[in-house]
């Protein structure tokens, strides 16, 4: 109504031959001319569009491949751009709650020489009995005044500080097995020293929980699954302490969890910040060498590969689902976690720096006075000290999702099409339930799935694109390296011409799954069965389908 009482009294258009024609009036009346043709353009361009608009079948599929092309060219670009550092801001601590690096730490030499004692202990039974280890373990915790109990998979002591409530609770851990397949004794050595050193203070405001679990994750991960039977208070943060080597020389930050979980940014900035200025150690992302790469004498070049490869280790754990570290379990159980992975080198760190970069990181943690909820828990980190906003990296999974949308919009019989592609989602989850592997379905595509002609073909290759270009968006607010490695496999199986299709078809998921196993150690199976990790029945409810219907449709 307004806009229209606006054309009523705006009076006569502006005659560009009078005095008060200006040259904005030009630049605003080619501005709407672009605008128009841009609509114009993309409107004959979508199939459902043009078919209201009276268009011709085959121009219409023609210009809608050339539309999905330039939507899957744009995404594969944006992707490829994200490791540009002009897409990057720097990091901050939004909570200003933990203060990081903002107290005094009082971790000293006396705790440095109770950690070497412990670990002198430790190496002589490392290779005990689970009964040997844990009487051990509960015997230095009692002496250190702590409650100290056990599960049938780890060792644990509380502590109960006078000013705390009991309502919240901040757990530290240290896993027998290290993430790099070795023992984790001093990082578990560490973790008895605390418990001497935090029993005798009176600042902190919140109950701390020590843990010490059976090999790498499971653990940890059976303590979880118990806390609630064993305490009252709801754990907000976590911290994993993996030190497997003599000495280190620099803090891996290990942050994501399972099922591409990510903790809030803060966590990680704080650790970073308190590792830096008051441990004096530099932060690292995975232990990735922060040094840019020899032979490549631009900064820009230097920073863009330096950032490509943080990123790519970074996909490599979310587009698994696997955590990065024995934290990522506590991921599942909305805990703000991450595991502190001292790097093994000959010098010059050691127990003392890693004990005061812990204290001060848990005097962070324990300011705070509700769950971390500002900052960001979806992000990218491609430097220790920088990072990639979601608005930054999302737009690349919505236009490769998009353009395969947007070729499911042809769908003459959507009926017919679904009997087609149904029957490829009814056997992959016959052969989840009996527990079938996926390389045993190999030749179900060929001999029980029916092959569509004609209509009800172009009915069911449009109904997949409609789903797979749906769910691709809709999987990247949740883990954006997963979300697009199933829109790459996607635009292989489903946009590529016949003969390049089948080629890569004839790699059967099952077949990559084998070789992940065996050659990467890459047990998805087992993931599920010990932490849940639900990439491995994903892979029976998207990717198998995906495949066997893209072989029936070729």
């Amino acid at each position: 109504m307004l806009s229209r009482l606006r054309r009523r009294t705006a009076g006569p258009r502006p005659d560009p031959q009078g005095v008060n024609f200006t040259s904005e009036h030009l630049t605003a009346a080619k501005t709407l001319a672009r605008r128009k043709q841009v609509i114009n353009a993309i409107w004959v361009r979508i199939p459902i569009l043009s078919l209201w608009s009276g268009g011709a079948l085959e121009d219409i599929a023609d210009n809608s491949l050339y539309f999905r092309f330039v939507l899957a060219l744009v995404g594969i670009i944006w992707l490829l751009a994200i490791p540009y550092e002009g897409l990057w801001k720097r990091t901050y601590v939004d909570e200003h709650a933990l203060q990081p690096s903002q107290v005094t730490m009082y971790f000293d030499w006396a705790e440095v020489h109770k950690a070497d004692r412990y670990l002198d202990t430790l190496e002589k039974i490392v290779n005990g009995t689970f009964d040997e280890r844990t009487a051990f373990l509960q015997e230095s915790f009692s002496i250190s005044g702590l409650a100290t109990s056990n599960t049938s998979t780890s060792t644990y002591a509380h502590i109960r500080p006078p000013r705390s409530k009991g309502t919240e609770t901040i757990l530290v851990s240290a896993n027998w097995v290290s993430r790099d397949g070795t023992p984790n004794l001093r990082g578990i050595a560490t973790l008895l020293a605390l418990g001497d050193f935090l029993q005798g203070q009176n600042h902190w405001a919140s109950d701390l929980v020590l843990v010490v679990g059976e090999g790498y994750v499971e653990g940890l991960e059976g303590f979880m699954r118990e806390y609630h039977n064993l305490f009252p208070g709801v754990i907000w943060t976590g911290l994993n302490i993996d030190y497997p080597g003599h000495s280190f020389s620099h803090l891996g930050m290990f942050y994501e969890g399972v099922n591409g979980r990510l903790p809030n940014q803060d966590i990680v900035n704080a650790a970073s910040n308190v590792a830096r200025y008051a441990g004096g150690v530099l932060p690292r992302l995975h232990d990735v060498v922060d040094e840019p790469p020899a032979g490549f004498g631009s900064p820009l070049v230097q920073n863009y590969l330096l950032g490509a490869k943080h990123l790519l280790h970074h996909f490599a754990f979310m587009a698994t689902g696997r955590g990065s570290a024995a934290h990522g379990v506590l991921a599942r159980h909305r805990i703000d976690a991450l595991t502190l992975y001292a790097s093994p080198a000959e010098g010059p760190h050691g127990f003392h720096t890693l004990g005061r970069t812990i204290e001060s990181t848990l005097r962070s943690m324990n300011n705070l006075l509700e769950r971390l909820h500002a900052s960001y828990f979806f992000y990218l980190l491609p430097r220790p000290d920088q990072f990639i906003p979601v608005g930054h990296y999302l737009p690349a999974a919505v236009l490769l999702g998009a353009s395969l949308t947007i070729g499911g919009f042809d769908c003459p019989s959507p009926l017919e099409g679904l009997g087609y592609i149904l029957p490829a989602f009814a056997v992959a989850a016959v052969a989840w339930i009996v527990g079938l592997h996926p390389i045993f379905l190999a030749p179900v595509p060929l001999a029980i799935l029916p092959r569509p002609q004609g209509q009800a073909h172009t009915s069911a290759k449009s109904l997949t694109l409609l789903f797979y270009g749906a769910l691709i968006p809709t999987l990247a607010m949740v883990n954006f390296p997963q979300a697009v490695v199933l829109a790459l496999i996607s635009l292989l199986y489903l946009t590529l011409p016949k003969y390049l299709a089948l080629a890569i078809l004839a790699i059967q998921p099952g077949l990559i799954l084998a070789l992940a196993q065996g050659y990467w150690g890459l047990d998805l199976q087992k993931d599920w069965l010990a932490v849940g990790n639900l990439t491995w029945p994903g892979v029976y409810a998207v990717w198998l389908p995906l495949w066997m219907i893209s072989v029936v449709l070729l």
